[in-house]
């Protein structure tokens, strides 16, 4: 899979390099290099962006101009890598023998090449290796590189020293959408849930960790260091479970509140000091 990413990290910085004016990619100006015909209108919930062949449509919805520029970028991934014959057989080999890989596969590819967009690793890393690895990192770079904290939150995990899985919750209604797999859904019994619960909404594993992932909607025990962080708006740090829907991991959990959202890093493997980043 980390070829596969390489490859789109590729697409995305080909694109930059060919139809935009400055390093930072303005959506209108590389849609208009790549003659995408870009609309506004109204999508199933759940949904905050979609396209179709060289149309992209995003949810009028999304009241958030973070993630709508995220959605932006996220469905430009999305064309160039579906335009990418070679690049998409390639995914289907790596996911045939996954229950509804493709797809799931896709979906997070189209998460990295947004956050490349708005992000690029290069100048990410050397961020971390003079601030430190940690949580709090995502609100900085955020404001640092003038981006979202969701793009901040996928491109940490993309350049991740250690093992670990980043998320970006939100507390509201689990969407029922059906045409996704049950194993994105944290369930009791046979139901979903049915009323506000802290769930993801983006996800994200870095290089090291590539097997291990968090599916969208993944819902939060009540319990849960995360839920803390939530209920008592402020960053939390302790051992804790990842909500893995088959079964459950113990490891370190960083988790961060800000305006409604909770910014979480599970780390698998301890990331380093920052004495010890300072030698690379």
């Amino acid at each position: 899979m980390n070829r596969i990413e390489n490859q789109v990290i590729d697409l995305v910085q080909n694109a930059v390099q060919k139809y935009s004016s400055t390093k930072n990619p303005n959506f209108g100006e590389i849609c208009s290099g790549l003659r995408l015909d870009v609309m506004e209108g109204v999508l199933p919930d759940g949904i905050d962006g979609m396209h179709s062949g060289n149309r992209i449509i995003i949810n009028s919805q999304i009241q958030n101009e973070e993630r709508k520029r995220f959605t932006q970028f996220h469905e430009v991934a999305h064309y160039l890598i579906e335009e990418n014959g070679d690049l998409t057989s390639e995914l289907r080999k790596y996911t045939c023998s996954q229950e509804d890989g493709y797809k799931r596969s896709l979906e997070v590819l189209c998460n990295i090449g947004a956050a490349e967009f708005l992000m690029p690793r290069e100048k990410f890393r050397k961020l971390y290796k003079t601030k430190g690895f940690n949580v709090e990192l995502i609100l900085y770079a955020a404001h640092h590189f003038r981006s979202s904290p969701i793009a901040t939150t996928i491109q940490l995990a993309q350049v991740a020293p250690n093992k670990c899985i980043a998320v970006v919750c939100e507390n509201g209604l689990v969407p029922n959408a059906p045409a996704l797999s049950q194993a994105s859904f944290f369930t009791t019994g046979n139901q979903y849930y049915n009323k506000s619960k802290l769930h993801v909404i983006y996800s994200a594993s870095s290089p090291a960790a590539s097997d291990r992932w968090l599916g969208k909607y993944t819902v939060f025990p009540d319990d849960h260091l995360v839920n803390q962080a939530y209920s008592q708006s402020k960053m939390l740090k302790d051992e804790s479970e990842i909500p893995f829907p088959s079964w459950k991991e113990l490891c370190t959990c960083e988790a961060l509140y800000n305006r409604n959202r909770v910014y979480a890093l599970f780390h698998l493997t301890p990331p380093p000091s920052l004495d010890q980043m300072t030698l690379f």
